[in-house]
């Protein structure tokens, strides 16, 4: 009995698919996890780390660099965090004594710089996740650019002997060329008794300026986290960033 039941509805089913009663082409799909999230890309304005960052690891030498630089180096990149909705930012501060006893000091920090809204996730860095930069500490009271001097010629050895690159200069709105622009990005100023030194990138388009403070009254690697008169990352000022995110339709 069960089976002549099981043949019928076969036979039944088969007729009113070939009398075009059911169609199965007009059958729609469940729409997946996928498809309910849309996709957007945006512009952020990040705000500026304004957290003061010293390093107090001693590589080399004495913690004094005596007026003796020291030569900088910055790094800076940002990743996607693993909950897919911050930005982390990494800084990396190197600092080295231009002289013999070559006093060496170094210190790499991490920060969430950027939380997205409830309901999004980022899929995508789409500008530069990454800048750098160097020079050479000047004395208090140096005058970077003399009246007079060839500013290309002053930037190149104050930026340790190396060139902004040209996708650099055209995210700060200059020409490659153009020559007096470099005397607008670099520029020093006192705060709290120490010389801070505002430079810009020299390659990548993450960080807009660095002010980094060198050398100081007294010694400079620090032995504790006040960073008061210390070396110093003293601000990172930011491009804008491009993200891809990815949220859920209501």
């Amino acid at each position: 009995m069960k089976s002549i039941i099981v043949i019928s509805f076969v036979l039944f089913s088969n007729f009113l698919i070939a009398q075009g009663t059911v169609s199965y082409k007009n059958l729609k799909p469940t729409p997946t996890a996928q498809q309910k999230m849309f996709r957007a890309v945006e512009k952020l304005d990040i705000e500026p780390l304004t957290e003061w960052l010293c390093p107090s690891q001693l590589l080399r030498g004495d913690r004094e660099f005596g007026g003796n630089g020291p030569k900088i180096k910055c790094e800076a990149s940002i990743q996607i965090g693993r909950d897919s909705a911050s930005l982390i930012l990494t800084v990396k501060l190197w600092a080295q004594e231009t002289v013999h006893d070559w006093s060496t000091t170094e210190g790499t920090w991490t920060r969430q710089i950027y939380q997205a809204p409830l309901g999004s996730k980022i899929t995508k860095i789409l500008s530069d996740n990454t800048s750098r930069t160097q020079f050479i500490s000047p004395k208090a009271g140096y005058q970077i650019f003399v009246p007079g001097t060839d500013v290309a010629q002053a930037a190149y050895e104050f930026l340790g002997f190396t060139d902004i690159k040209s996708a650099v200069l055209k995210a700060y709105g200059f020409k490659p060329g153009d020559r007096s622009a470099l005397s607008n990005l670099i520029a020093q100023y006192v705060d709290k008794g120490n010389t801070v030194v505002k430079v810009p990138s020299v390659e990548g388009g993450l960080v807009k300026f660095f002010y980094i403070v060198g050398d100081t009254g007294g010694d400079d690697i620090s032995t504790d986290d006040n960073c008061n008169d210390d070396t110093r990352i003293n601000k990172l000022e930011f491009f804008p960033v491009t993200i891809e995110t990815y949220k859920a339709r209501l």
